[in-house]
């Protein structure tokens, strides 16, 4: 399971484990003799479950990046701030990144370049998108697209041709 599905069912895993554990603390305060709040038990469930969650946000991108090929060059990240997160607006999260394996890059007959795009999303599948390049030239093609004049500042076409280019 992936996506949202995967990130709901470990809120109320996360959930019903904090209340399984409060359960025992505040039974275990009653039988001492103390008398614990009645609001305890939903509030220590809410804090866990937005504790979890933004726990889970901020480390998708390192653990997808943990499991990346060796060798493999991010080459850009996506970060966002998200009105219902606040606390993004101080750290924005990463919630795509593409990235290419330059072992996978292949050189044609005619000195053009090729290579697998892989862009990964947060909530979303991951997408190989094919890309020509003519380093000589300076030009980039993508999945069906027309060939175009590569941005001096594109991480594609450094990757692929490492600072070559017209």
């Amino acid at each position: 399971m992936t996506g949202i599905g995967a990130d709901i069912l470990g809120v109320i895993a996360v959930g019903i484990g904090m209340a399984a554990v409060l359960y025992a603390g505040l039974h275990a305060a009653r039988k001492a003799g103390l008398r614990p709040a009645p609001w305890l038990m939903p509030a220590g469930i809410g804090a866990a479950m937005v504790f979890y969650s933004v726990w889970t946000d901020y480390a998708w991108l390192p653990r997808a990046l943990d499991r990346l090929p060796p060798g493999t060059q991010v080459l850009v990240v996506g970060k966002v701030t998200q009105i219902w997160a606040p606390w993004t607006y101080l750290v924005p999260v990463g919630v795509r990144f593409a990235a290419l394996d330059p072992s996978a890059v292949t050189e044609g007959e005619d000195g053009r370049r090729r290579a697998q795009i892989m862009l990964f999303e947060r909530r979303g599948q991951t997408v190989v998108v094919p890309q020509e390049f003519d380093c000589a030239a300076g030009l980039i093609r993508p999945a069906r697209g027309d060939w175009a004049p590569a941005p001096g500042d594109d991480p594609a076409f450094a990757a692929v041709c490492g600072g070559q280019g017209g």
